[in-house]
């Protein structure tokens, strides 16, 4: 096996460069090999914090041997404060372990895979209303809910025609678009959104999913940057735009 240690020590200490950090994430998922040299690295780390206190350890018990002033009272005392030192030291370790671990998994999701998660997990269904009365912006939905994406996306089309100021038309064209794998159509119509002045309107958010779902050459930086704008301008997606841009 290929000793990767100063590799792998690079990322836990964020050393390494974008684009090695992402070879890196990427050989974890494709090299079980590797993925088993990374864990060797987190318990060889443990190992040696064990070693170290173990030492530490070693050396008090004789520095407390060698002097005679101390009497067994404060002896005893003094043995039963080490063990709560121990006890705190042994938490603290395991909270680094377990904050590496999660570390380990948080980093490991690549633009792509965060884009498939929250389009698996917002974009299953939309929204149909019950009731007696239906709009076409409901028959849509329900085509789109029967999985029928071509039919949907006719839908929203036709009202679009008929009316082409029509956001909720024009977002859910996006989406359908996105769903079905043409994310420069999706774009289009997502560019066209964020000219609306609307209290909560995602169409910038959306428009770097669809960025990160595409995923040619510049678009990763380009998504980047949309996230940030709607960190920094509170749009909506700020929540998820933050985790995403803590994860890149």
């Amino acid at each position: 096996m290929e000793n990767h240690f100063e590799y792998i020590d690079g990322w836990f200490h964020e050393t390494l460069s974008a684009d090695d950090a992402r070879q890196f994430e990427q050989k974890i998922a494709d090299d079980p090999e590797f993925a088993e040299e990374v864990a060797f690295y987190l318990s060889a780390v443990q190992a040696l914090k064990d070693e170290v206190r173990r030492e530490k350890k070693e050396t008090f018990r004789q520095l407390l041997a060698q002097n005679p002033s101390i009497t067994n009272e404060n002896r005893e005392g003094k043995v039963t404060r080490m063990r709560v030192y121990q006890v705190a030291a042994a938490a603290a370790v395991l909270v680094c372990v377990f904050f590496a671990w999660y570390l380990f998994f948080s980093k490991s999701a690549t633009p792509v895979e965060m884009a498939d998660n929250y389009m698996s997990e917002k974009f299953k269904t939309l929204p149909v209303t019950m009731g007696t009365e239906r709009d076409s912006i409901q028959d849509g939905f329900q085509l789109y809910n029967e999985g029928k994406y071509d039919s949907s996306l006719q839908q929203f089309e036709t009202i679009i025609q008929k009316d082409t100021g029509n956001y909720l038309a024009k977002k859910y064209t996006g989406i359908v678009y996105l769903r079905l794998g043409n994310y420069d159509k999706a774009i289009e119509y997502f560019s066209q959104l964020e000219k609306y002045s609307l209290f909560a309107n995602p169409a910038i958010f959306y428009h770097a999913l669809t960025l990160m779902k595409r995923n040619q050459p510049g678009d990763k930086q380009k998504a980047k940057q949309l996230l940030q704008q709607v960190v920094d301008e509170d749009l909506e997606g700020k929540d998820v735009a933050q985790q995403w841009l803590k994860k890149w």
